[in-house]
């Protein structure tokens, strides 16, 4: 069928149901029974009313607030170690840092890290879905503890993704595979911290995809087979560096890895990967740090994790951004694979941010109840293979539906995330409530009337930038309570 006679076809059947709604009677049962069928006419004022629904009163007294304290920081107040007053940062009415059975609280482990970042690097992994993906709030993140704690770089970098990165350029070659804990599983079970492996292939078989004719008809086209010598992958950063990491495991037979600078051509790194070891982190001299890199592997490939670019000393986070993910998939990684990871990568910290992909389809107590039972196991999973870390959940942000011709909250995303407090808590992990900074259900609208975020509940970079605003404000608050009350001394 054409372009233009499906469309036609749907501008007719919109243009009779308006005519039905506008002729019904307003008073009238809004139900037809045609054989067993149902058929419900909306009302022409509902039809076209396309106002949407704030039904958080203080809604509109949340974001003025947001809008005069977002970046309302007062830096010289803040440089590090120098949190003497309380009133610098107070505690945040959107932020949870239990006491736990030890006297400690849930953020001890990692605010004790943070003294530390003079001497080593401390690692923060940031999990979640389409919301952080290509480092999204992750990158603001950063620059703020860095800017605090010190540190530089751009973290964990996979080989390839979904989404185009915020904070590097990467261009890879047609034939490294992407797998991960949420769609095209690994058979061998192995992934990096994050939830990804890489493999690459030396041919790729001749198969199909979808392609439009210049008519508009949807036609089948053969892409056909094509093999390579190499596997390669080009970096362009914002900043040069000294040196990278590849990490990687389960080398069957040895592997080559070269790094040349892409604007001269000079070869910086010529490195055997040959470590049988399931999880390896393998240093890369870069010299006269270059800004423009390209990566070229041969022979056979073993689990290709990725490539992290950091300082030797100060903060880094690490995005693991899964697109459509609900979080539960990270339960494939073995407890005892995931903890010896972290220990290796001196992982201090992990943030959780989940929830989005699960409230279309929350819609009574079952699935509320088998949604609670998922988020309670997986903080489990991380607090356990972070004996000596902390776990911060961020819950889910509103998200809105379109609802006869108006927009309002999933019905149930309250829930979902007074369920998500509940077992962060129960589990001992911090947790930040970012339904309530937004102002509650229905406050989605408010933000995306302001630009802040769309109905779907994705932010803006002006509603990433409040958010992640807060979020640090937040546990700044606590580690500044951490360091007035006496849990560690002062350097």
């Amino acid at each position: 069928m054409k372009r233009f006679q499906v469309l036609a076809i749907i501008v007719l059947s919109g243009a009779i149901l308006v005519a039905a709604s506008c002729f019904w009677p307003k008073d009238d049962v809004k139900v037809n029974v045609i054989g067993e069928r149902t058929v419900k006419f909306i009302p022409k004022d509902e039809l076209l009313n396309f106002k949407v629904v704030d039904n958080t009163k203080n809604v509109d007294s949340v974001i003025a607030l947001l809008e005069s304290r977002a970046y309302g920081i007062d830096e010289n107040a803040i440089k590090r170690m120098s949190i003497l007053d309380e009133s610098v940062f107070k505690t945040s009415d959107f932020f949870v840092n239990p006491t736990l059975s030890d006297g400690s609280t849930a953020l001890d482990n990692f605010f004790r890290a943070l003294q530390q970042t003079d001497s080593s690097l401390i690692r923060v992994g940031h999990y979640g879905d389409s919301q952080i993906e290509g480092d999204r709030i992750t990158s603001l993140l950063r620059i703020m503890f860095q800017d605090k704690f010190g540190g530089n770089g751009v973290g964990y970098v996979p080989m390839e993704d979904v989404t185009s990165p915020i904070s590097y350029a990467r261009t890879a070659s047609p034939n490294w595979v992407r797998y991960t804990v949420f769609q095209n599983k690994s058979s061998k079970g192995l992934y990096c911290p994050g939830g990804t492996v890489f493999r690459y292939r030396f041919s790729i078989p001749e198969s199909s995809r979808d392609s439009i004719t210049d008519d508009g008809d949807t036609i089948k086209i053969k892409v056909p087979a094509s093999s390579y010598s190499n596997a390669t992958l080009f970096l362009k950063l914002f900043r040069g560096y000294s040196s990278a990491k590849i990490w990687y495991g389960k080398a069957m037979e040895p592997a080559n890895l070269k790094v040349y600078n892409s604007a001269s051509g000079d070869l910086l790194a010529d490195v055997t990967l040959d470590s049988p070891d399931p999880f390896n982190v393998l240093h890369l001299p870069l010299s006269a740090n270059p800004v423009s890199l390209r990566f070229v592997f041969s022979g056979p490939s073993p689990e290709i994790y990725g490539l992290t670019f950091d300082p030797p000393v100060g903060v880094q986070f690490d995005n693991y951004g899964l697109r459509g993910h609900s979080g539960d998939g990270l339960m494939l990684i073995s407890n005892e694979f995931l903890k010896a990871n972290f220990v290796k990568i001196n992982n201090k910290l992990v943030i959780l941010q989940f929830g989005g992909n699960v409230t279309p389809y929350v819609k009574n107590e079952a699935s509320l109840n088998n949604i609670k039972n998922i988020y309670d196991k997986l903080y489990q999973h991380f607090k356990a293979a972070l004996p000596n870390a902390s776990v911060l959940v961020i819950g889910v942000n509103d998200v809105a539906r379109s609802v006869g011709g108006t927009y309002a909250s999933y019905p149930m995303v309250g829930r979902i995330r007074d369920v998500q407090k509940e077992v962060a808590q129960k589990n001992g992990c911090a947790f930040f409530d970012l339904l309530e900074l937004m102002g509650g259900e229905n406050s989605v609208m408010a933000w995306y009337r302001k630009g802040w975020a769309s109905r779907d509940g994705h932010y803006s970079d002006k509603g990433r930038e409040i958010v992640v605003n807060e979020i640090f404000m937040a546990i700044m608050g606590e580690y500044n309570k951490y360091l007035i009350h006496g849990k560690t001394s002062m350097k």
